[in-house]
């Protein structure tokens, strides 16, 4: 990896693909709270790190399309969504995911006639916004069952595994998306196994987590009778924020 701009990027709103109507990006954040411990004896403030926490917020041109910017975001549901924010459309490329409440849908008409909206997000479920990779070429596409190229992470980890699925469109049938693993990149089998998504749910997103050892290589299968599966997978390895340090 290398510096790069923030050109080509990709976002997915609960599987709604957004990356032609969002704007801007306007906050991804991981903040902890932190915790005044300072004792009698102390000169200056002690704190420990308490509760961690994540948002992301966007703004994004008005979009009344079939499954854009206005059909993913005017329900405002009490219900959690999963935001997928992808750096690119290469395989492996970096990735923030948050299991969020969307908190408004503010719009603005600009003297210029522009009219935009602004969507906040805050984390909802305990989980604060993790960072990933991709493990699929952003949105990829499966015209049927297939397998995508594997990724290799140099090493078997031991700190479990988490899946961000992000299904934009399945044309026809029903599809079954797996995570697979391989100690040696021939031989490989189901690790992480997501609900099977058919035309009629799509968008949707979905995420897992496992606990365990990983080996070293990971790829995604799709199985089932279907055609044009439009999909992004985003995966971390360790299953908690402290585990930073395993993200390949």
């Amino acid at each position: 990896m290398a510096k790069k701009s923030g050109l080509g990027q990709q976002i997915f709103v609960h599987g709604y693909d957004l990356s032609g109507d969002v704007a801007a990006i306007n906050n991804a954040g991981s903040p902890r709270e932190l915790l005044d411990t300072t004792a009698l004896n102390a000169s200056a403030h002690e704190r420990v790190v308490g509760l961690s926490d994540g948002n992301l917020g966007v703004s994004s041109w008005f979009n009344d399309a079939t499954e854009q910017e206005h059909a993913a975001l005017k329900g405002l549901p009490t219900t959690d969504r999963i935001i997928t924010w992808a750096f690119g459309s290469t395989r492996g490329d970096v990735a923030a995911c948050l299991v969020a409440k969307q908190l408004n849908y503010d719009g603005s008409r600009g003297a210029d006639g522009a009219l935009s909206f602004t969507i906040d997000t805050q984390a909802a479920s305990g989980v604060p916004l993790e960072w990933g990779n991709t493990l699929t070429t952003g949105k990829e596409t499966h015209a049927s069952a297939d397998t995508s190229t594997s990724r290799d992470d140099g090493a078997t980890t031991g700190y479990g595994l988490v899946g961000i699925l992000s299904v934009t469109n399945v044309d026809s049938g029903t599809a079954t998306v797996n995570i697979q693993q391989s100690a040696d990149n021939v031989t490989f089998a189901n690790l992480l196994g997501f609900v099977a998504v058919s035309a009629a749910a799509a968008p949707t997103a979905q995420r897992l987590t496992l606990s365990g050892a990983i080996l070293r290589y990971l790829r995604v299968s799709s199985t089932g009778t279907f055609s044009n599966l439009d999909f992004c997978m985003v995966y971390r390895r360790g299953t908690l924020q402290d585990d930073i340090s395993l993200n390949p």
